[in-house]
């Protein structure tokens, strides 16, 4: 060997090199060309959309296989909200989604862990993909399966009815300073839990959104941010104890002007922290970051609360609605008949500060039993939101100024309700309808403290809802009662600073009816 021409040697060793080199790049190549087949069929359905991280890739047709490798999602370490869309070409039947990421690079979808997301519905599904922290960094393939009435039984199975897509996907650790705006590229997630440093697009609200974040105890605190969208939300959070944030109760609050908000829990004795977002929002992002006492974004201005409505108008948008077998019982003349009432019912009310329009939509017709939905009053309220929303109108977000009005017949044994910005109304009177208006525009009832014998304020009174008989917004509605004085300040020029001054000094003053138009 010694005596080996040493040029030769450097020849030798460059040529294992490359062919070291040559033999990697061959085996990613034939890893990334071996994964297992795997195929759907039928022309009953098909996979329509899949939205995550910032893929969103929308088909139309039947496949048995599709393979967008071209496409890439970029993932975290963590929870990744995913939104997947069934298509069918005539009814729709239920389907089984599996996803799978090969975790490692290994060519296949078979170890622990790498079946990372599953779900089922014959309808658009929001669920998560899981994935743990040993993958960051890598580049790998991504599986989404639907199948017809049962899931896969593994990432290789081939089946009659439904789809195979692969993509590619690219993982990162979550970057734990930056607030994204999750809604922006996702849809709502429907989890019920935060996980650390994950942030959600959390669902549109009218009264409250509530999530737990396991493991609080062991992190020593909890830093919780919310922000982005619409409206004006209210960040509520608690140790584990005494369930979920409620009103009036000790948990910590952040109530500021609009959506970013931030809560921190130092020291937190529980393994959950219970998260509440109460308001009317849409489009908000939530996130909770353990370990950390300082929030990703900071509010704004404290929120002074429900100082009073502020226009000197209100434009009332009313959608009518029927049943197959339950019209309307309220002609769109007799709408327009009420509607004046109650035009000039707040005409006389502000003193002619204050004024009512309003626009009659053309007729929703539903085409099923009222009966369905006398059992059902969720999936009654999900059907008209969505219904109106496909005429072109946010029944949360309407506009300002504006509210919506339901009217239909009465659905079970609801009553007319209404909170800002829209009524549902069942009973067609204008007392009804001013009244509701006011709940939509921000008033609660007009109620009454009831003392007994006793001197009031001594222990023993009690609160009366409705309990002002004379006020519109007590019992009154039905004969078209006055508003109180105090609830006519609460909208904006009725009673002027000069027309009922605050008094300071002795004298001898005039007195004036307000009760009156």
């Amino acid at each position: 060997m010694k005596h080996q021409n040493p040029k030769r040697t450097l020849a030798v060793l460059s040529a294992a090199a490359c062919f070291a080199t040559l033999s990697t790049n061959a085996l990613a190549s034939n890893v990334a060309a071996n994964y297992c087949s795997s195929s759907g069929g039928g022309n009953y359905e098909y996979i329509a959309g899949v939205s995550v991280g910032d893929l969103n890739n929308v088909t139309t047709g039947t496949n048995a296989y599709s393979d967008f490798t071209t496409q890439t999602a970029n993932l975290v370490v963590g929870s990744n909200p995913i939104t997947l869309t069934p298509g069918f070409t005539n009814n729709a039947y239920p389907e089984y989604w599996r996803i799978y990421i090969d975790l490692n690079n290994d060519g296949d979808f078979n170890d622990a862990e790498e079946l990372v997301g599953s779900g089922d519905g014959k309808s658009v599904l929001t669920t998560n993909l899981s994935i743990p922290s040993s993958a960051a960094g890598i580049t790998s393939r991504m599986r989404v399966t639907m199948k017809y009435n049962s899931p896969v039984s593994s990432a290789c199975e081939n089946f009659s009815s439904g789809e195979v897509e692969d993509y590619t996907v690219v993982i990162d650790t979550p970057d734990n300073t930056q607030m994204p705006d999750m809604c922006a590229t996702q849809a709502p997630s429907d989890a019920k839990t935060l996980v650390d440093g994950v942030p959600l697009c959390v669902p549109t609200s009218s009264q409250f959104v509530s999530f737990s974040i396991p493991g609080a105890d062991s992190a020593g605190s909890v830093a919780i941010t919310t922000s982005y969208g619409l409206g004006n939300l209210t960040l509520e959070a608690r140790n584990g104890e005494g369930g979920y944030p409620k009103p009036g109760d000790d948990s910590i609050r952040s109530k500021h002007i609009g959506n970013t908000e931030c809560v921190v829990i130092t020291n937190p004795t529980k393994y959950w922290t219970n998260v509440t977002l109460r308001g009317l929002f849409k489009g908000a992002t939530i996130v909770a970051d353990l370990g950390k006492t300082s929030c990703r974004a900071q509010p704004s201005l404290p929120d002074p609360g429900n100082i009073g409505y502020p226009y000197s108008h209100v434009n009332v948008l009313i959608f009518p609605f029927s049943f197959s077998d339950s019209a309307l019982p309220w002609s769109n003349a007799q709408i327009e008949a009420d509607m004046q009432v109650v035009k000039s019912y707040y005409t006389e009310q502000s003193y002619g500060r204050f004024n009512v329009t309003w626009e009659v939509k053309p007729e929703i017709y539903i085409n099923e039993s009222k009966s369905k939905y006398d059992s059902d009053t969720r999936s009654w309220h999900k059907l008209y939101e969505q219904r109106i929303a496909q005429a072109g109108v946010d029944l949360n977000f309407p506009g300002e100024a504006t509210l919506v009005m339901v009217a239909a017949p009465q659905v079970s044994n609801i009553n007319s309700q209404a909170g800002p910005p829209y009524i549902q109304l069942y009973h067609h009177k204008p007392g009804t309808i001013a009244h509701e208006m006011g709940h939509a525009m921000g008033l609660r009832h007009s109620m009454s403290v009831e003392g007994g014998n006793q001197i009031i304020n001594s222990g023993s009174d009690t609160i009366r809802n409705y309990g002002n008989p004379h006020a519109m917004m007590g019992m009154g509605a039905h004969t078209l009662e006055e508003y109180n004085l105090m609830y006519k300040s609460y909208f904006k020029g009725w009673v002027k600073d000069s027309e009922a001054p605050l008094i300071t000094s002795s004298g001898t003053y005039r007195l004036y009816a307000f009760d009156h138009g």
